[in-house]
């Protein structure tokens, strides 16, 4: 059970009523009926200003004529909620009871703009797609459903919100496009990239590569031969080119060898026409044994004789051994200076013989080897093709990769759009909710009410724009009942009920009365007597509002 007592708050001076679970409150118009609803509604809500655009400075007004202050205390057995005015401040001790704006009537999505109304019932119905929704749907798509790929658009969704990551992917599909159009010079479009390729018949990425790799083994070959060619042809002209230096050179080494030559002779003769350098001159001749001695008469005859009387000192001795020496090295620096000479016209011969091959090379030089350039003009050719060829391939294999990353970019977005999976997933939940909304419409006896998927409302078979006031009344008090239900609110506040009919209102009490949610219901009448006696249904108590003072209506059940 729940207890209500205002006090001084509007048009009321006190109340108390007790809700178990429904507390009917009966008044003529301008009783303070609404005012007691607003205060309970505070209580409840903690929205202390419960009236439209009221400001906190304004809190005074709320306060009842010629009174200080103004409270409300609603309480049950574990906790109380109590406001007071004008310092709109609220206060609570233990499990103090709690209820929703929706269910006390201070706010109705009913009268919300459709996509608001979808946001508060989104988070009612919790129907805010889960990581695992996400990829559910994305595996049913095609997708990848778990990996890093996934954690980075979850992760997206969490710091942007669904609508900001609509909005990054986008902007990435847009730059994939771009990239694609880079590629392929034309403007994306999902059946133009289904069936772009470049103007090639058939695209074998190996069989290119190893296209591409054989012209270029091609092209340098030829570069180098080319090179090589060059450079020998060059070196031969070099050689020719020396001939008449290198013969010059030849007569020059021919005229050294001569002068060294006769040197060499001179020196020789030199050397035999010295004296000995011992004191005994010759030998002992092998007839008589006499001294003889060879006198070289040419270099072709030597004759031997009797060999003179030497009478010679130690001086002479010396004197004939530097003179010795002196001719001998004269001899050997003539010998060496001529086997150079020599040397040098061996080589200058060798020169000439160089020259005149290498002349005749060039006389016989192959006219093909002339045809270098255009052999590697022509190597050049296919390497570039070769390589067009596979640039052309690798580019169709990236607007492939481009595309199916655009195509799979425009299904996540679908997926987060609006009108996706948050869409699919809402449509589900609103069916159960509808299912409950139904259920509340047949125990009060009234045509059903109905949320579509766009977020419209209907009762019955109309639109809720073209309902009537009555009607409207109904799909807001059964709205209010079920998001009270669903919120866990405390009890439900209904103001206004007088402008349903006797039957509309008997109805709303029968649901009220089945649903078990305490409530406090107000409701214009001229009698107390035309209240409906709930006590003695068992269904709650009934009250009169009259000078701003509740008191109960005695059941008729007490008095039998």
């Amino acid at each position: 059970m729940i207890t209500v007592n205002v006090t001084n708050f509007r048009g009321c001076a006190t109340a108390r009523l007790e809700c178990a679970p429904i507390a009917l409150l009966g008044g003529l118009n301008a009783a303070g009926k609404s005012s007691i609803a607003q205060a309970v509604g505070a209580a409840l809500s903690g929205a202390t200003l419960p009236i439209s655009g009221m400001r906190a400075n304004a809190a005074g007004a709320l306060v009842r004529s010629g009174a200080a202050a103004a409270s409300v205390e609603v309480s049950t057995e574990n906790g109380s909620a109590m406001v007071e005015w004008p310092s709109a401040r609220k206060t609570t001790g233990g499990r103090a009871p709690e209820a929703s704006v929706y269910a006390v009537g201070i706010e109705s999505v009913a009268l919300m703009p459709a996509k608001d109304r979808l946001r508060i019932l989104s988070e009612y119905l919790h129907a805010e797609p889960t990581a695992d929704d996400l990829a559910q749907a994305m595996a049913d798509a095609g997708l990848p459903a778990s990996g890093e790929a996934f954690d980075r658009l979850w992760g997206l969704t969490e710091a942007q919100g669904w609508d900001g990551a609509v909005a990054f992917r986008r902007e990435r599909g847009a730059q994939m496009k771009g990239q694609w159009r880079q590629i392929t010079g034309a403007n994306y479009g999902s059946r133009i990239a289904a069936s772009w390729r470049p103007d090639l018949a058939e695209l074998r990425e190996p069989e290119l590569v190893e296209e591409a790799a054989t012209a270029k083994r091609e092209r340098d070959n030829a570069l180098t031969a080319e090179a090589v060619s060059d450079a020998e042809r060059q070196r031969l002209e070099s050689e020719a080119d020396l001939l008449e230096a290198r013969r010059d050179a030849l007569g020059r080494a021919q005229e050294r060898v001569k002068e060294y030559e006769a040197a060499y002779q001179q020196a020789q003769e030199a050397r035999a026409a010295l004296p000995p350098a011992d004191r005994q001159e010759g030998f002992p001749c092998p007839h008589c044994g006499a001294l003889i001695v060879a006198v070289k008469v040419s270099l072709a005859e030597t004759r031997y004789e009797q060999a003179p009387v030497v009478k010679s000192d130690d001086a002479e001795l010396r004197r004939r051994r530097m003179a010795i020496a002196e001719a001998e090295g004269k001899l050997s620096h003539a010998s060496a200076e001529l086997q150079q000479a020599r040397r040098d016209v061996a080589s200058a011969e060798a020169s000439i013989r160089d020259s005149l091959a290498a002349q005749a090379k060039l006389d016989a030089w192959p006219r093909a080897r002339e045809s270098g350039a255009a052999d590697r003009a022509a190597a050049e050719a296919r390497l570039a093709r070769a390589e067009k060829r596979l640039d052309e391939y690798r580019a169709k294999a990236e607007a492939d990769r481009l595309h199916a990353l655009i195509e799979g970019n425009e299904i996540v977005i679908a997926l987060l759009a609006g009108d996706g999976l948050r869409a699919k997933k809402l449509a589900s939940r609103l069916a159960v909710f509808n299912a409950a909304l139904a259920e509340h419409c047949a125990l009060a006896r009234w045509p059903t009410v109905r949320l579509d998927d766009d977020g419209g409302m209907s009762c019955g078979d109309r639109p809720y724009a073209l309902l009537s006031s009555s009607e409207q009344y109904r799909v807001r008090a059964v709205l209010a009942v079920e998001m009270a239900r669903l919120d866990g609110s405390a009890m439900v506040v209904l103001d206004g009920a007088d402008i349903l009919d006797a039957p509309s209102r008997g109805g709303l009490l029968s649901l009220l009365a089945s649903v078990a949610l305490p409530a406090l219901v107000c409701t214009t009448v001229a009698r107390p007597d035309q209240l409906p006696d709930l006590e003695a249904a068992g269904a709650g108590r009934s009250y009169w509002l009259a000078a701003g003072v509740v008191s109960p209506i005695p059941s008729k059940r007490a008095a039998d």
